[in-house]
């Protein structure tokens, strides 16, 4: 039987963790490219795994509800959780009834919501 020390484990997570972030980092240039161009990547590493802890604060653990929390953040401001005109987003993320998941479908239907009004 394969037995997995927790360094090991914590080796290896810290390693998935740096491949996810810059996974991120080419996303958003990719798809924000006037917000990062002029960032570096180590900047931009940074800041995603700043929004990454602030997404975890809410319970958000899926690396696809992670990118979409990135993408708000990215539109939005890092404030988007208590800032007047998006502090909707904020009441969504401190409901203690939803899972991450749940919070980023959420805040996804009321985003669409809003560009249909």
């Amino acid at each position: 039987m394969l037995k997995i020390r927790k360094e090991q484990m914590e080796a290896l997570s810290a390693s998935m963790r740096g491949q996810f972030e810059q996974r991120m980092v080419k996303h958003l240039r990719e798809k924000f490219s006037d917000r990062t161009e002029n960032l570096s990547d180590e900047r931009m590493r940074i800041v995603v795994q700043d929004i990454v802890k602030k997404a975890e604060s809410y319970g958000i653990e899926y690396e696809d509800d992670i990118r979409r929390f990135i993408e708000y953040v990215v539109i939005y401001g890092t404030r988007l959780d208590v800032r007047e005109g998006t502090r909707w987003i904020g009441d969504i993320l401190r409901r203690k009834d939803l899972d991450g998941t749940a919070k980023m479908d959420l805040i996804d239907e009321r985003e669409l919501e809003m560009f249909r009004s």
